[in-house]
């Protein structure tokens, strides 16, 4: 089962939820994992003495090209919808980084002299103190795109069993990339203040789709009711969770720890469900 947390906007909030949700199911005794889609995790994870071994290399077909087939037509950058290919004189330059390895230069050449290349791009990393516990480290100019999410989640998805569960902690923003998490996900927890993103979303999401669960700062949580979407859960936001949450402590706030036994709950992951 592949859960994965979407915030609409930065702070203590999804990323800090899922990471007390993962907590909570390895101390049930569930098989569970976190995936970070980038190299950050949260500072709950991090131990001392902690380091990060390779744990997959994640290798991408990107385009090279050829000065000596090339005759200078330019269809190659005509091609490419990315901005990928730019021409300085008799030299073109292919930012790979830009790149999403779609191969329209590649069939456009009529010369042979855009190929592929198989480019090691980043790898997986694995916490050498939580074999449960992965990240995500890209080259330092790669760009994360649609592309590395179906890649990745692919990857560790054949190296583990069809009951495991995976949390995957994705990075605020990248609004972009929202469908394709959605369609590889299995549920979402989709944390948002605003009831007009959220509306937005939940209004333009398919019956064969991922589960939306919604989850709201209870400051804002009155403004859902008023809308119909009392289905959400309230997750209370207070300047002691947020130290807690920072200095990588699991948050002990009674009420956040009864948000996250109904969550389990709502993802059918409870014992009773």
């Amino acid at each position: 089962m592949i859960i994965t947390g979407i915030g609409s906007n930065g702070g203590i909030g999804v990323t800090t939820l899922l990471a007390n949700l993962f907590l909570q199911l390895v101390n049930q005794g569930k098989d569970v994992y976190w995936l970070s889609l980038s190299n950050l995790v949260p500072p709950v994870f991090y131990q001392k003495d902690m380091k990060w071994v390779e744990f997959e290399p994640i290798m991408r077909e990107v385009p090279s090209w050829n000065k000596h087939n090339c005759k200078f037509c330019d269809e190659c950058q005509k091609a490419c919808n990315c901005g990928a290919i730019a021409r300085y004189g008799e030299f073109y330059v292919i930012y790979t980084e830009l790149c999403i390895s779609c191969g329209a230069c590649v069939y456009a050449c009529k010369k042979n002299a855009i190929n592929f290349t198989h480019k090691r791009v980043g790898y997986i990393e694995q916490s050498s103190l939580n074999h449960r516990v992965f990240r995500v480290n890209l080259n330092q100019r790669e760009i994360f795109s649609s592309w590395h999410c179906h890649t990745i989640i692919q990857k560790l998805k054949k190296n583990l069993s069809e009951q495991a569960i995976v949390l995957i902690g994705f990075p605020s923003g990248f609004r972009e990339l929202w469908a394709d998490l959605i369609g590889l996900s299995d549920k979402i927890v989709f944390y948002t203040n605003d009831i007009y993103v959220w509306e937005m979303l939940y209004k333009s999401i398919s019956h064969d789709q991922a589960e939306m669960i919604l989850a709201v700062n209870s400051n804002y949580f009155d403004t859902f009711i008023e809308r119909g979407y009392s289905f959400g859960l309230s997750v209370p936001h207070t300047k002691e969770i947020s130290i807690e949450a920072i200095q990588g402590k699991p948050v002990s706030d009674e009420g956040y720890r009864q948000v996250i036994d109904d969550l389990i709950y709502t993802l059918n992951l409870s014992d009773n469900a």
